[in-house]
């Protein structure tokens, strides 16, 4: 069966799992992953948390391993383009074959009703026993204590930046915010440069030692890593290094963090005579930091055109209320996909603005007649779907 033929089987198995049903506890998860045998505790795990600069720090931490010969696993999500893309093993995709012989296995199984998301880390964690990795790197997907990653018990916990994001779920302020992604804390703890609030949360509820990025950390990301989009979250991976090689006798190298690369964050192509920029930024933090990026690097100084999308539950509103001074023209095509916002409505919030914006069936047309209009530059973002979409598209 070739990769096309396994995919469609793979992609019918899980278009039977529902992606949103939201159960506060892992009860789900462990009663399945026990009847398998615990696959996820025959392996060392480092298990990162945050709002933003997760999936950033995993391939950071991913490349290390790699440069000294560990055999090493990376789970990430969601995915840009491709499903296979959230299943890695030493710097390659698992192919699609392969995950559809261990979906069917599950599948089998499943009599608990994984959500799509538990399915699939189950999917991860039982491939990444039997590849025999000697470490897997593991992003959590959303929030922490009751993520269905968070039924690992790692070798070493780590927090992103911690800011505004899925409060319907997370909490309403930055200190519970916070105390839920603490959850994945268990034995050692690594976390960015951070407020007192989230200092504070942690304190109050994880009693394991945990270690902060501070100022030399940061002046090291920056000789380390000059071009970063995010010191933060290169001094973050620099401690993750130190703390691993200390506590557990590793040989981990930091020259990989130079050249380590995060797709569809910042990410920057030449096409025709314009630069195209895709970044997935879909929170409050996200957008402030991209912000930042556009203005260090001269592009508020050039023509440019705006492609937004984004998700209904996304604070969308902050995040166009921020880009729109900057653009004279913004494209807002439909998302391929059930939760994202009636560009009709990104319009009528606009209305009142004096700029040019259009609605577009799909993206490809966007970019198209982006690329056919006078500007310098065109930024893609408010969605990490729509960036995926996007670099999916025939015109890039």
């Amino acid at each position: 069966m070739n990769e096309i033929e396994s995919f469609k089987k793979l992609n019918a198995i899980l278009e039977n799992l529902n992606p949103y049903a939201m159960d506060l506890s892992l009860d789900r998860i462990k009663h399945f992953l026990d009847k398998i045998g615990n696959p996820q505790n025959r392996f060392d795990s480092i298990l990162i948390g945050g709002t933003n600069g997760k999936g950033s720090v995993a391939k950071m931490l991913h490349d290390s391993f790699l440069w000294e010969g560990y055999n090493c696993a990376l789970y990430t999500s969601p995915h840009l383009v491709e499903l296979k893309e959230r299943f890695v093993i030493n710097g390659k995709f698992v192919s699609y074959a392969q995950l559809l012989e261990y979906a069917s296995f599950i599948d089998k199984l499943n009599f608990e009703h994984l959500t799509y998301f538990e399915f699939l880390t189950a999917l991860a964690f039982l491939i990444f026993n039997d590849m025999r990795v000697d470490f897997a790197v593991v992003e959590v997907g959303m929030g922490g204590e009751f993520d269905a990653t968070n039924v690992l018990n790692p070798i070493l916990s780590v927090l992103t930046s911690i800011s505004f994001d899925h409060t319907e779920h997370l909490g309403k302020t930055i200190y519970e915010i916070a105390l839920t992604k603490s959850k994945i804390i268990k034995r050692l703890g690594a976390v960015s440069d951070s407020s007192e609030e989230v200092k504070k949360a942690i304190a109050d509820s994880i009693t394991a030692p945990v270690y902060f990025v501070d100022d030399a950390y940061l002046d090291e990301a920056k000789l380390i890593k000059p071009d970063s989009i995010n010191f933060s979250n290169t001094a973050l991976a620099l401690l993750c290094i130190d703390l691993l090689n200390k506590h557990y006798g590793l040989s981990l190298s930091k020259q990989p963090l130079s050249k380590s690369f995060w797709p569809g964050r910042f990410e920057v192509i030449r096409l025709s005579d314009k630069h195209i920029i895709f970044d997935g930024a879909h929170n409050s933090a996200g957008v402030d930091n991209l912000l930042s990026l556009l203005f260090e690097r001269g592009y508020f100084s050039k023509d440019g055109i705006l492609i937004f999308a984004a998700l209904k539950h996304k604070n969308w509103r902050y995040a166009i209320d921020r880009l729109k001074e900057h653009f004279k023209e913004i494209f807002l095509p439909h998302l391929n996909y059930r939760l994202s916002e009636d560009p009709c409505m990104i319009k009528e919030h606009l209305k009142e603005e004096v700029l040019e914006t259009e609605v577009f069936d799909c993206v490809n047309v966007a970019i198209d007649e982006a690329l056919n209009r006078h500007c310098d530059y065109c930024l893609i973002t408010g969605s990490l779907y729509l960036v995926g979409e996007a670099k999916a598209s025939k015109i890039i």
